[in-house]
């Protein structure tokens, strides 16, 4: 079942046997592909950096500047020629201080190879979080985000996520009973937190 995405929708579906309007926004949704990133792990640290704390299409107005600066669709960290180069880009992307220092911080980091994407995947969960959260800039969201769309691994929940927060408050609220979801949907936790991004476009309304 693990590459078979109508199975895992199927499965999650008839995790929801008691909860018919839940069941019913997952019908909604149809089938959730979790699918490989072009990114490497620079760039696609990088544009997680970029989209904490702002909405998604400032976010993804401001992706799109930094990757017309590199002049690549899908920049790699050897499309960066120096640290140098970066700041310059990274200035004109009109990104906070914060967040310049942090992205330069993991470049260097990746560059000195004290990130190492090769020994991160071999990990289960709980080191990968504990390897990648001691860099400046990466938190628990982040390692999730990572985890989910970077390893594609399938049962990572973001219960730190505020939407999925929202949407969790409003699920309870609809269907008048408090329910577990990790116990429940396990082990494919990752298509159940795309299953409530995408639904909250309607219940958050």
């Amino acid at each position: 079942m693990k590459n078979n995405f109508k199975k895992i929708n199927d499965y999650i579906v008839s995790k929801c046997y008691d909860l018919p309007i839940f069941k019913s926004e997952i019908k909604k949704n149809g089938v959730i592909y979790l699918k490989k990133t072009k990114l490497d792990l620079f760039s696609f640290l990088t544009k997680t950096i970029i989209s904490q704390q702002i909405s998604d299409r400032v976010a993804e107005i401001t992706w799109e500047k930094y990757c017309l600066n590199i002049k690549e669709q899908n920049p790699r960290i050897n499309d960066i020629p120096d640290q140098v180069f970066l700041k310059k880009v990274l200035d004109v992307v009109g990104l906070s201080k914060q967040k310049k220092n942090y992205i330069i911080g993991i470049y260097q980091s990746i560059i000195l190879n004290k990130i190492n994407i090769n020994l991160l995947q071999k990990m289960n969960d709980e080191d990968f979080h504990r390897s990648l959260i001691k860099f400046r800039g990466i938190g628990p969201w982040t390692c999730n985000m990572t985890l989910i769309f970077f390893c594609n691994r399938l049962n990572i929940f973001l219960n730190d996520d505020l939407v999925i927060k929202k949407v969790m408050s409003r699920l309870v609220r609809i269907e008048k009973k408090e329910f577990e979801i990790k116990e429940r949907f396990s082990p494919f936790l990752s298509i159940l937190t795309l299953h409530l991004w995408k639904m909250s476009q309607r219940i958050l309304q």
